[in-house]
């Protein structure tokens, strides 16, 4: 099973859900599809971590090299610094879109317990009973 690269939403998706990441993958051929859904979106952000990881990485060995900085270097760090702006941007739209997701999942499960709360049935607790001696 591959790895999964930390997302800033893991412990959020684990608590929605109610299961771990690697028990969620392990069963996602059975998930529901809202559920299959958010496994994909979580997925997606996990790629655009490591894009974004990658080309900050690129952007620090651009600059780390001992050359010389002259129009070459400063036009390759920005070039550099453009893509990792570009994966920063989707990233943050694949975050913004599994933390509508994961609200969604959130509000069912308050409505379900709220659900579940109204038809409880009250328990009457009768103190003072007489006692037989």
């Amino acid at each position: 099973m591959p790895t999964m690269t930390l997302t800033r939403q893991d412990a959020r998706l684990e608590a929605a859900l109610g299961q771990s990441l690697t028990s969620l993958v392990a069963t996602e051929a059975r998930a529901d599809a809202a559920t299959s859904r958010v496994i994909e979106t979580h997925r997606a952000l996990v790629a655009a971590e490591t894009a974004v990881s990658f080309q900050r990485v690129r952007l620090i060995n651009i600059a780390a090299a001992k050359r010389r900085v002259d129009d070459g270097v400063l036009d390759e760090l920005d070039a550099q610094l453009e893509k990792l702006e570009v994966a920063a941007e989707e990233r943050d739209a694949l975050e913004a879109d599994l933390v509508r997701l994961l609200q969604e999942r959130e509000e069912e499960t308050k409505r379900q317990a709220d659900q579940v709360a109204a038809v409880a049935v009250p328990v009457v607790v009768v103190q003072g009973a007489a006692r037989r001696r």
